[in-house]
This record gives C-alpha cells, sequence and structure tokens, in this order.
C-alpha cells in the first residue's frame, strides 16, 4: 500500500486565508445560513454493508435531495468525496468556516446544488464515506492500492451505484443516473477522476470538479496516461502554493486534457492545499456542472 495522498497535518497558515470576503445569498429550501456565515443542509443518513475483497464492510452514506417535484428523468446526482479524514463525512453538510482546509465551504457548496440560490439547476447530493484504510484515516484507495481492482472501492462502487438504482436511497426515479457529476478535494479529488478512468463505460458521468488533486493514480508526482475518449469536462482549483499535492502534478493531467482535445478549465489561486471561495458562485463548482 502506497501513502495516502493526504494525511491529517496541522492547519495550513495558507488555509486560514482562504475566509475571503463572500455573502452568500438569503437562506432557503434544505440549507441555511447563521450570522457567522456558516452553512448547514439537512440530510438523511444509513449504514449500509458493502462488499469488500469477500467481507462484508459497514460504510455511512448520506444523501439529500432537492425540495419540489424532480424533473423529467430525475434529479441529476453530485457526489461530493472527502479528502482524507479521522471520521466520517457528516462534516460535509455542517463544517463550520472555522475548519482547515477550507472545509467550511463545502456545506456551501452543497447547498447551491441542493437549493440553486443563484439559479442554475438543481442536484441530488450524494456523500459516501471513504473506506476505513488504515485503522485510524479514511481515504480512498484510488491511488493507494495497486491494482485498484484490489481494492475495497473497486467492490464498493458498482454495489453502491446498483442500490441507488435499486432505491436503497429514497426512490429510484427521483435520480437522473445517466447524468452524475463528482467533486472532490484530495484524496477525494483523486477519486473523483477515478469516475471517470473506471466506472464510465456508459458515459454518466457528465463533469468533474477536482480540488487539490490530479489523475486518478498519481500521488505527489504524477504521470498521466491516455485518457478515456468519453472523459468527462473537468475544472481543477489548485493553489500555487500547494505543499500536499504540488500544482505541478495538476498540470500533468490538465495538459493531457488539452492534448487529447478534451474539455478542460482551471482555476489557480495563492493558497495553499484548501477549498477557496472561488469554488462558489460564477466560477464555482455548481457553475461548472450546470455547464453540461
Amino acid at each position: 500500500m502506497k501513502t495516502p495522498a493526504l494525511l491529517a497535518v496541522p492547519v495550513l497558515a495558507a488555509a486560514m486565508l482562504t475566509g475571503l470576503a463572500y455573502s452568500p445569498p438569503a437562506a432557503a429550501a434544505r440549507c441555511s445560513v447563521d450570522g457567522g456565515g456558516n452553512a448547514s443542509c439537512s440530510y438523511t443518513k444509513r449504514y449500509n454493508n458493502y462488499w469488500c475483497n469477500g467481507y462484508y464492510v459497514s460504510r455511512p452514506v448520506r444523501w439529500q435531495v432537492p425540495e419540489g417535484t424532480p424533473p423529467p428523468g430525475g434529479w441529476p446526482v453530485a457526489f461530493y468525496f472527502a479528502g482524507t479524514q479521522l471520521t466520517d463525512t457528516d462534516n460535509a453538510f455542517i463544517h463550520r468556516m472555522s475548519q482547515p482546509y477550507g472545509q467550511g465551504y463545502v456545506p456551501h457548496i452543497i447547498r447551491e446544488l441542493l437549493d440553486a440560490p443563484n439559479g442554475g439547476r438543481k442536484y441530488a447530493v450524494i456523500v459516501p464515506d471513504p473506506p476505513a484504510s488504515s485503522g485510524t484515516y479514511q481515504y480512498w484507495h484510488t491511488n493507494t492500492i495497486s491494482p485498484y481492482s484490489a481494492s475495497c472501492d473497486y467492490d464498493f462502487f458498482p454495489d453502491f451505484f446498483g442500490e441507488i438504482a435499486g432505491g436503497s436511497y429514497g426512490t429510484a426515479s427521483q435520480y437522473n443516473l445517466n447524468k452524475r457529476y463528482a467533486f472532490g478535494l484530495s484524496s477525494g479529488g483523486f477519486n473523483s477522476s477515478r469516475m471517470a478512468v473506471t466506472f464510465n463505460g456508459s458515459s454518466v458521468w457528465k463533469a468533474l470538479g477536482i480540488v487539490s488533486a490530479s489523475y486518478a493514480t498519481c500521488s505527489y508526482g504524477c504521470s498521466v496516461p491516455a485518457l478515456p475518449s468519453n472523459h468527462p469536462p473537468t475544472k481543477f482549483w489548485h493553489g500555487q502554493n500547494d505543499g500536499i499535492v504540488p500544482i505541478t502534478s495538476m498540470y500533468a493531467y490538465y495538459n493531457q486534457l488539452g492534448a487529447q482535445g478534451l474539455t478542460r478549465s482551471k482555476l489557480e489561486h495563492p493558497y495553499g492545499h484548501t477549498f477557496t471561495v472561488d469554488t462558489l458562485g460564477a466560477s464555482g463548482i455548481k457553475a461548472w456542472f450546470d455547464l453540461y
């Protein structure tokens, strides 16, 4: 097993600089914003047992759908993949702005997806946990176990997607699983790329948002092979001073997409390994997804 892409480290000074001026739209629908600018969203959580290398392993999954009637075909579905963590991903819906790695922006991103306070499409949001990989940390197996077919995640995702289609997360018809979107930070960003590499045989993934990460099998360095011809449009948000996943790793992926004529975009910022306010609004993750 390789070293995980993001270990628990002290709060980076750069991450503390991301609390830039941000005035969220008025709260409505599934989410709310308090006087301190902290967003929180309601969700449902369940523990399911998933097959993992010959054993059943329990993982929590959280989800929420927008208010109102789904559009014809169901809500498009946005998956959030967390970075390496010590606890489960409940905090995706409730993180405060004081949290490290800019994670306080995640509930704001989820709010934009669920409530569309600035207009555009609404999305169902589903947030599975990474596997408990080392006894202490949770992180995705995309770039830590080789071959990937030997990983728990390789077993997990087909079961997981099948359960959504089978009604384990509410009425199946409310989800349009032909319109899937993924975003994540660090380990979760690498795992977002994994959706394009391993789980896109039917071209169901329509766009990816990758924050402080790169190609599915990369870690600190990055060699990107030829990409699938149906690789979805991908946007990167990356810090020029990222000391965990150097920005050069992102460039390798971005450049390969360009070399193959695949749709790409990037937004560089002067901070480190972190979400920033740039992942919201017109430059943000939802706005990118809305294009596709």
